[in-house]
């Protein structure tokens, strides 16, 4: 595996015990020779994630995630299987010199080369004498030194070529830079993207510079008060969110992810000690992003401008959230416009004990719902309660009741009326977040992903496959056999704990691995059952062929050639009566 050696991975899984490491993460329960916990992959509330120490793996049965230590880490983290390497490394104590810089794409070393020393630059310019007005306006608003180096906030100097200069002594060359949104070019010319602005360094997932925001803090008149990189190879907008990774420990640990609107809000909140925040990089999330969020599996508080523009911000952020089964709660500021103002007014204290207060969606959605409308007036009224009534039709029943009552005591509607404008529909199931869709499999795929997993899981399973079958029918799947086979012959056994590591860095079987862990229980071996699946799959590759004959003869319109067609076939059948692999 690129970075770290297979033996090294080994190593570390089998130092590592699994049950210790997820229960770090999870409350773990033993019952019988297994662990219990609730599974942090879907909104689980009983638990249903089983974790074994004899095997060294886990598996919900609920959503299906499965894996070794490392696929846990790196799912529960969201990180890289290698990030999740090193942390398991870490935990059990063995040194790893691993750096994650290696795992990069080398197609952008330069662009982020370039940005790392950008970032360097605008960060030095801010220490200087000419950033003594910047630092001011930033400690003024209660952003320290050491909130300033952790976001490497910067400086663009009142100088209309300084940075493109220092760039260009350093020998990179300009049109690459003009690519990354640092300079404009005019002609032969050459002038700075950003001039007198404090630069707040825009991040990627993994913490790479890959653009700025650029702010000003002199009071200008008639000029944006932000100016952003522009969308580049490394830079897509819709693609990031502000600050995730820098806060996505915080969120695990609070359990919940504040979003905000802007940069200095979310900077703001973070050296006040709520460093559980995001912002939005635009006033409408990305599918992109909205995956980012559901992987962190934790409520989304909106916490939007206090104006009409925010107010509509959250109610289709809202929309889309909970669309996506993500839960989703509301804070409003009463009194202020956005969170940097709210704390300076009333303290860190209140603002904190605001957010403990937080609406959920639906409730917001109530009071947005009688925006600009009066209520004293009969026809807006029937208005306001029709939309409440559309956006019932995707609530659980008990949500349906409640609100219909509420309505009913609220405005003096009878409640009988209410109800038959209601559809109450057998009771939906709690939303499942980042849970696949689970495909209907047929007889086929069924005996061959539990083939595949015993294949994968003990050699003496290969002897008999080999002896009793010997064949799959599709290309991936032979591939896998050959690569369990390879395994075997190098290691002189197997297991499934193991073999998943070794499946990451093998483009070939690694798809199909991964669907053979999401499509089995991880039952018990055991040699019967598995010679039913072999005994099943093998009945089904004969009646296949079967099928293939009689199409074949039907599609035939000479007489002489369906005999000889029916001869051939005999034989076919013959041999694969007889077990022949050849066939």
């Amino acid at each position: 595996m690129q970075g770290i050696s297979e033996s090294k991975i080994n190593e570390i899984r089998n130092s590592a015990d699994i049950v210790n490491i997820i229960g770090e993460y999870i409350p773990l329960k033993m019952q019988g020779k297994n662990y219990f916990g609730i599974c942090p992959f879907h909104d689980d509330h009983t638990p249903s994630m089983s974790v074994s120490r004899d095997r060294q793996l886990f598996k919900c049965f609920v959503c299906n995630k499965g894996g070794n230590v490392f696929t846990f880490v790196k799912d529960y983290e969201n990180i890289s299987y290698l990030e999740a390497v090193k942390k398991v490394a870490d935990k059990v104590g063995i040194p790893l010199d691993y750096n994650p810089e290696a795992s990069y794409d080398n197609r952008y070393k330069l662009e982020y080369e370039i940005m790392d020393y950008t970032t360097k630059i605008l960060q030095n310019n801010l220490s200087s004498a000419e950033g003594a007005k910047a630092r001011e306006y930033l400690n003024s608003r209660s952003i320290t030194d050491d909130i300033i180096k952790e976001f490497k906030i910067g400086l663009a100097l009142d100088n209309s070529n300084y940075l493109a200069s220092v760039l260009e002594k350093k020998k990179y060359d300009v049109n690459k830079l003009d690519e990354l949104g640092l300079i404009n070019k005019s002609g032969i010319n050459v002038y700075d993207k950003f001039i007198n602005r404090i630069m707040i360094p825009l991040t990627n997932l993994e913490g790479k510079v890959v653009g700025f925001t650029g702010r000003i803090f002199n009071g200008e008149k008639d000029v944006a008060k932000y100016i952003n990189t522009k969308e580049t190879s490394i830079y897509k907008k819709g693609n990031l969110i502000f600050n995730y990774y820098n806060a996505k420990n915080y969120i695990r640990e609070e359990k919940k992810a504040i979003i905000v609107e802007g940069n200095m809000d979310a900077i703001r909140m973070y050296s006040s000690g709520v460093k559980n925040v995001l912002a939005l990089m635009g006033t409408v999330l990305t599918k992109e992003q909205i995956d980012i969020l559901k992987k962190l599996r934790v409520p989304i508080v909106l916490m939007l401008d206090n104006d009409d523009a925010g107010s509509l911000a959250t109610n289709n952020i809202g929309e889309e959230l909970v669309k996506n089964n993500i839960p989703c709660e509301v804070v409003r500021l009463s009194g202020a416009k956005d969170p940097d103002e709210y704390i300076v007014k009333y303290g860190v204290d209140s603002f904190k004990d605001t957010i403990k207060h937080s609406l959920n969606y639906f409730d917001y959605k109530l009071e947005y719902l009688k925006n600009n409308k009066n209520l004293n007036n009969t026809e807006e009224l029937i208005n306001y309660v029709k939309s409440v009534i559309k956006m019932l039709n995707d609530a659980d029943n008990l949500t349906k009741e409640i609100t219909l009552k509420k309505l009913s005591e609220e405005y003096h509607i009878d409640y009988e009326v209410l109800k038959s404008e209601v559809s109450f529909t057998e009771e939906k199931k709690e939303p499942i977040i980042n849970v696949n869709p689970v495909k209907t499999k047929n007889k086929y795929e069924i005996c061959v992903n539990n083939i595949l997993y015993y294949l994968m899981s003990d050699s003496k399973y290969l002897k008999i496959f080999n002896k009793r079958l010997g064949f799959l029918k599709n290309p991936e799947e032979r591939a896998l056999i050959s690569e369990i086979e390879y395994y075997i012959e190098e290691k002189g056994k197997i297991n499934l704990a193991d073999f998943l590591s070794y499946a990451e860095n093998c483009d070939k079987i690694k798809e199909l691995v991964a669907r053979v862990v999401d499509n089995t229980e991880f039952a018990e071996l055991d040699e019967e059952t598995f010679l039913e699946y072999i005994r099943a799959l093998d009945n089904i590759l004969k009646k296949e062929n079967i099928y293939k004959i009689k199409e074949k003869i039907n599609s035939s319109m000479d007489i002489n050639e369906q005999m000889d067609s029916i001869e051939k076939q005999i034989a076919i059948t013959k041999k694969i009566m007889e077990g022949k692999k050849d066939v």
